[in-house]
């Protein structure tokens, strides 16, 4: 059974050698820019964007991984953007996964094992499955990125789990029912996730002007400034974009282990918390962070990219940022 390519042709090219040509320039300008793979790199943050907001970022991701010919499989966890679950993580009921550059598998021998476990994991709807952009924005860029690996795409399964809402404690469950897998060697694990929504229309305005704006608020556990229509932004001395960027820089630096010697997910939820940051992947990102906690070793995470869909000035504009992420385990 296979997944069709639904968001071909609005999110991405539909046009096989079009869309190949567009992400083999992504790839090669990336690694212009910051190099090709990191030994030992097999996680990354990806973003979910449509290709031509985000697949610059995409590729600096994904131009890190460490893709030897040991790898049987990849994990791709990302967050539901149209249904409210928790406590479960959901896995896609197929068997195949098209995109117009080709089809990839599904690991299916790791589903049938990780639904055995019924408290933990459950079958996705298949509309669900076809309307959530946040997997299949992967599918494309891993098909590429193999290719550019000269690996074979129908070689290496895929593991497309969708994660929610859960408890800290089942969080740190999947964690360490997905360990096996990344102790192996065997596998890579892809977290989608965009990072801050700003505008009104996501329903966020948060604002800062430093660094320590939101180190005290924290500190505190007071909430972060949110601009409305009777703000004075000629009172603001950082531009909107900027600050955006603060607060992503922010939550960036927590991945990266510059926290101290906080608890890594403790203070990704602390953060979030404090500064309501709409990164629409906290949910997956926070199940990898308990994942990697049972290692016992650090494991930050560096970053090769960042960038803006636009840069906002007032309250009437929008934006959504995307970043690029690795980690070397």
């Amino acid at each position: 059974m296979s997944r069709p390519a639904t968001h071909s042709g609005s999110w991405y090219l539909s046009n096989p050698s079009s869309l190949s040509q567009q992400l083999g320039t992504f790839f090669t300008e990336a690694i212009k820019e910051n190099g090709g793979p990191v030994k030992g790199t097999r996680a990354i943050i990806s973003p979910h964007a449509g290709y031509s907001y985000c697949g610059e970022t995409m590729a600096k991701a994904y131009a890190k991984l460490d893709i030897t010919d040991q790898i049987k499989r990849v994990f791709i966890l990302g967050p539901s953007h149209h249904f409210y679950f928790k406590n479960k993580g959901l896995i896609s009921r197929y068997e195949v996964l098209e995109t117009p550059l080709g089809s990839l598998k599904v690991d299916v021998e790791t589903v049938e094992k990780l639904l055995s476990n019924p408290e933990l994991f459950a079958n996705l709807d298949q509309e669900a499955d076809q309307d959530e952009h946040s997997l299949e924005m992967q599918y494309p860029m891993w098909y590429q990125t193999l290719i550019h690996n000269g690996l074979s795409p129908s070689k290496i399964g895929v593991v497309p789990i969708l994660i929610s809402h859960n408890s800290t404690k089942i969080d740190y469950t999947i964690g360490k029912c997905l360990l096996e897998y990344l102790k192996s060697g065997d596998s890579i694990f892809i977290i989608s996730s965009d990072f801050c929504h700003w505008g009104r229309r996501f329903g966020y305005t948060g604002y800062v002007s430093s660094h320590e704006d939101i180190a005290d608020a924290i500190a505190e556990l007071t909430e972060i400034e949110t601009l409305t229509t009777r703000s004075k932004l000629d009172h603001h001395c950082l531009k909107i974009y900027k600050s955006i960027e603060l607060l992503d820089r922010y939550a960036m630096d927590i991945l990266a282990q510059k926290n101290g010697p906080k608890d890594t997910y403790a203070a990704w939820k602390e953060y979030l918390e404090v500064t309501g940051n709409t990164i629409c992947g906290e949910k997956p990102t926070g199940v990898f962070l308990c994942l990697l906690s049972y290692l016992n070793t650090s494991h930050p995470f560096k970053w090769s990219g960042y960038s803006q869909s636009s840069n906002v000035e007032s309250l009437d504009e929008s934006s959504v940022s995307y970043a690029a992420g690795y980690c070397v385990v």
